[in-house]
C-alpha cells in the first residue's frame, strides 16, 4: 500500500469499527465513532488515484452501516409502539383516576 492512500486506509478501519457496533447493537458507542470517522474523512484532501480501492470499501461498508441503523431504528420503534399499547391496556385495567381534591386546605377565615 502506498503511503499516500494510508489515511483512507485507516478510514476504512474506522468504518469497519463502525459496522462491527452497530452490529453488535452497541449503540451507545456508535456516536463517537461515526464522529471520528467524520473528522478523519473531513481533513482528508481529495483521494489519490492509489485509494479507490479503499473508497470502493467504503461505499460497501457505509451500505452496511446504513442498513444496520435501519433495522435498529425499525426494532426500537416496534419495541416503543409493543410499550405504548401496553400502557393502554393497563391504563384500562386500573380505571379512572381518583377525584382530585383541590380544597385540602380551609381558607375560609
Amino acid at each position: 500500500m502506498s503511503v499516500e492512500a494510508q489515511p483512507w486506509a485507516d478510514l476504512v478501519a474506522l468504518a469497519e469499527h463502525e459496522r462491527d457496533l452497530v452490529r453488535d447493537g452497541r449503540w451507545d458507542e456508535v456516536p463517537a465513532v461515526a464522529e471520528q470517522r467524520l473528522s478523519a474523512a473531513t481533513a482528508l484532501g481529495n483521494p489519490p488515484a492509489t485509494a479507490r480501492p479503499h473508497l470502493e470499501r467504503l461505499v460497501e461498508l457505509q451500505a452496511e452501516i446504513h442498513s444496520g441503523l435501519s433495522v435498529g431504528r425499525a426494532f426500537t420503534m416496534q419495541k416503543l409502539g409493543g410499550m405504548n399499547r401496553k400502557m393502554t391496556a393497563f391504563r384500562g385495567y386500573a380505571g379512572p383516576p381518583p377525584p382530585q381534591q383541590h380544597d385540602l386546605v380551609n381558607r375560609s377565615a
